[in-house]
């Protein structure tokens, strides 16, 4: 397949390159003795005006013959769909990041690729087909493992394709996608160009990784697709007989003086996940789960480096979610929502699937709060350092439930909906 339609690409061209949302993963953490665990956190950076829900969608059984409404386009249903935490656009069935019950997290990124103009119909306009976050919640509802809601995915993009416009408000703007799957012993990176072409990495125990945006798998994958390196060949991409580089390849063209080196967010992130993994072990005794995640925290919160967007009309971090995957099976996983735009103001609240469903696609009362954040930030409100300390107390209880969590036992302190009614309540008697 020769790249040859100059109309298209100069059409991608036009669209707002990707240049938001931060994900990572530190698996196998060492913590106290018995409490090891991988440690997930991700920034959905998007609009800023575009809302943002946090969604419990239990899990369902569905007869033979079943089909879901996506985003765009209607496919066949599982026979099984699992109890899931999603944190997604309001307008879309997708997400952009999620968790469920059986300890398998995700989040995606916008990527761009030499194979982007696939993704476009004779017009030039995005032909619709699965959004990359309906493939990430697809893959949540189904996977039961990291693996499996890798293989899933794969799946569903070679069968359905990607792509379809990615903001409501600008029906132009489409992207590739990567993906990053984690639990509790291992996780996977899976980045996509054009409809349906992959390339996956895996993140043993005692790793970390991040995406941020851009192609970052090299030769070192564990499997790409099927006629991705004919193509690439044909395209003079790469030259058949060197180990294939997915990302010298689809990235870069083959171009030999291509600097492949991170940069920006994605540089920054590494460092700092670098920075975690070598503390740990300078550290007198084995670090307790709190600690990885308000190092995660740190991280997702960190606005120098671009990793939290707070731009009032551009990007904004819209939602921001930490998870703790314990590797003891006594212990129960932990997520932390903001459920909010910028995680420097909005605090993290504590999320376990313990906690008692109540009722059908729950939204926990976040499309009030993220509102509400959104309010504030428009009229330039000032938040009293009263507020902001007892803002504070509701995420230093919802780390405290780490330090005493066991299995099936809900929260200590606040439940999810009554963290996020806490802080609303907050912000209405500051204003």
């Amino acid at each position: 397949m020769m790249i040859t339609n100059t109309s298209k690409q100069q059409h991608l061209a036009a669209f707002p390159p990707p240049r938001s949302c931060d994900t990572f993963v530190f698996v196998g953490a060492v913590a106290c003795p018995g409490l090891s665990g991988t440690l997930f956190g991700k920034n959905s950076d998007r609009p800023s005006e575009e809302n943002h829900e946090v969604i419990r969608i239990p899990s369902s059984s569905y007869d033979e013959g079943s089909s879901v409404e996506c985003t765009f386009i209607r496919i066949p249903q599982a026979r099984e769909t699992l109890d899931c935490i999603l944190s997604k656009p309001c307008w879309m069935w997708g997400c952009e990041m999620g968790a469920n019950s059986f300890g398998v997290v995700g989040g995606n990124e916008a990527v761009n690729t030499l194979l982007a103009d696939e993704l476009l119909s004779s017009d030039g306009s995005p032909t619709k087909r699965l959004l990359g976050m309906d493939l990430l919640r697809l893959s949540l509802e189904r996977g039961k493992s990291s693996k499996h809601a890798l293989d899933t995915c794969i799946e569903l993009l070679e069968e359905y394709g990607q792509g379809g416009p990615c903001c409501k408000e600008d029906s132009d703007w489409t992207y590739e996608n990567s993906f990053l799957f984690a639990d509790a012993k291992e996780a996977y990176v899976l980045e996509t160009a054009g409809i349906s072409h992959w390339a996956w990495e895996r993140i043993n125990a005692g790793e970390y990784r991040n995406i941020s945006n851009g192609i970052s798998i090299r030769s070192n994958w564990g499997a790409v697709s099927k006629d991705i390196q004919s193509i690439c060949k044909e395209n003079g991409w790469w030259d058949g007989t060197s180990k294939f580089d997915w990302k010298h390849a689809v990235g870069a063209g083959g171009r030999a003086h291509s600097n492949l080196e991170a940069c920006g967010r994605e540089a920054a992130g590494k460092v700092h996940l670098e920075t975690i993994a070598e503390t740990s072990k300078t550290m007198q005794s084995p670090p307790n789960a709190r600690w990885y995640v308000e190092q995660m925290a740190f991280i997702l919160r960190d606005e120098e480096s671009g990793i939290c967007f707070r731009d009032l009309m551009g990007f904004c971090s819209t939602g921001s979610q930490i998870s703790w995957l314990p590797t003891s099976s006594d212990v129960d996983d932990s997520h932390f929502f903001t459920a909010a735009s910028d995680p420097i103001l909005a605090k993290y609240k504590h999320f376990t699937f313990a906690d008692t469903i109540r009722s059908e696609t729950d939204d926990y009362g976040s499309n009030e709060l993220w509102n509400i954040w959104r309010s504030a930030a428009l009229q330039r409100l000032h938040v009293r350092s009263g507020t902001l300390e007892m803002l504070s107390s509701v995420e230093n209880d919802a780390l405290a439930e780490l330090e005493i969590q066991r299995k099936n036992t809900q929260n200590k302190s606040l439940s999810f909906a009554e963290a996020i009614r806490k802080e609303i309540d907050l912000l209405k008697r500051n204003e």
